[in-house]
């Protein structure tokens, strides 16, 4: 099916290159919305389009900025809906068996509520879902964007141009004043894999002894 969407798709930004930033933008947001990010292929999309970054058949900035302003407002756009209308929708249609998994949720964001927002940006499955439960979780709107801001501008280039990415690495590694900055890079790798294993334990209620 995407593949069938994907051609078409990528002959026509590339005949209209002057509209690509805002497609990029507004592929990002509506796959980051609750429930519409399901059916929208945003993210292959978004792929296909830097295939054409790399060949510079299309240009670079206005696609990956659109793609990550687009992202972050529609992640902030389900985050503000849960905090406003969320609470009272869960006390009247949450089943009564899965409240406990809901005051789970509630729990752990409490605690990994930050990185749970930040990491979520980079697995599909998530991206749509984890703002809304920061908006149920009450999380506060300063801390929400301090992680959702970020993760999204972040998100888009390794997204749209992951070759690039990783030639700016190898680059990193060629050079000797680039070794701080890639040994940084590593740790800031390594804290999020550790940030993301403490997430799926305090999820699953904690790790057993």
């Amino acid at each position: 099916m995407q593949e069938k969407i994907i051609g078409p798709f990528l002959a026509w930004i590339a005949a209209h290159q002057d509209w690509a930033g805002s497609v990029a933008f507004l592929l990002a947001f509506t796959e980051s919305l609750p429930l519409v990010g399901l059916v929208i292929p945003g993210s292959a999309l978004l792929f296909a389009a830097g295939v054409l970054i790399v060949s510079e058949a299309l240009p670079a900035w206005p696609v990956v900025l659109g793609a990550g302003l687009g992202a972050a407002l529609g992640d902030s756009t389900g985050y503000v809906m849960a905090r406003r209308w969320g609470p009272a929708m869960v006390r009247r249609h949450l089943p009564r068996g899965q409240w406990r998994l809901y005051a789970r949720a509630r729990l752990g964001f409490r605690r990994w509520g930050l990185w749970a927002v930040f990491l979520s940006r980079f697995f599909a499955p998530l991206r749509a879902f984890i703002p809304v439960v920061a908006g149920l979780s009450g999380m506060r709107h300063g801390r929400f964007q301090l992680a959702n801001i970020p993760s999204a501008l972040l998100w888009a280039p390794l997204l749209l141009m992951p070759g690039q990415a990783i030639g700016w690495a190898t680059g990193l590694f060629r050079r000797e004043e680039g070794w701080p900055i890639a040994v940084l890079a590593g740790l800031g790798v390594a804290g999020m894999a550790a940030a993301a294993w403490a997430l799926a334990a305090a999820l699953r209620g904690g790790p057993r002894r």
